[in-house]
C-alpha cells in the first residue's frame, strides 16, 4: 500500500513540475526568438545608417556594399530624407528602428526575410541611394 501511494505523490509532483516548466519555457523561447529579431534589426538599421555616413561624407561618385540580415515580421521599410526605418511586429505590437543620416538618402529595402547585399551609392546631388544589389 505505502509503495503505490509514493509512486502516486511521485506522479502528481513530476506533473505539477511539468504544469510550472512548459510554461516557462514557452515563455522564455518567445521572448528570446523577438529579442533575436530586435537585435537582427537594430544591426540592419546601424549598419546601413553608418556606410550611408561614411559615403556622404566621401562625395559624389562613391559606392560600398553593406551586408544585411532581415528576420521575418517586418512590415515597412523605408528609405527617404535623412531617416532609414524599420517597421517590425514585435511584443505584440509594431516597433520603429530608426537611424537619422548626416545627409539625405533615398531608396527601397527589402521586408522579406533573408540575407541581403545592399548597395550604397552617392549620387551627383548628394543623394545616398540605398537599394538591393
Amino acid at each position: 500500500m505505502k509503495r503505490g501511494q509514493a509512486a502516486f505523490e511521485y506522479m502528481i509532483l513530476v506533473g505539477v513540475l511539468l504544469a510550472v516548466l512548459i510554461p516557462l519555457f514557452n515563455y522564455v523561447s518567445y521572448y528570446s526568438a523577438q529579442n533575436i529579431k530586435v537585435e537582427k534589426l537594430e544591426d540592419a538599421v546601424q549598419t546601413l545608417g553608418k556606410t550611408a555616413d561614411s559615403l556622404y561624407a566621401l562625395g559624389p561618385g562613391n559606392k560600398d556594399y553593406a551586408w544585411i540580415s532581415l528576420p521575418g515580421g517586418l512590415k515597412n521599410a523605408s528609405v527617404s530624407g535623412r531617416e532609414i526605418l524599420l517597421v517590425a511586429y514585435l511584443f505584440g505590437g509594431n516597433s520603429d528602428f530608426h537611424y537619422n543620416t548626416n545627409g539625405p538618402v533615398n531608396g527601397t529595402l527589402p521586408t522579406e526575410r533573408g540575407t541581403y547585399k545592399i548597395k550604397l551609392e552617392v549620387l551627383d546631388n548628394g543623394t545616398v541611394q540605398i537599394e538591393k544589389s
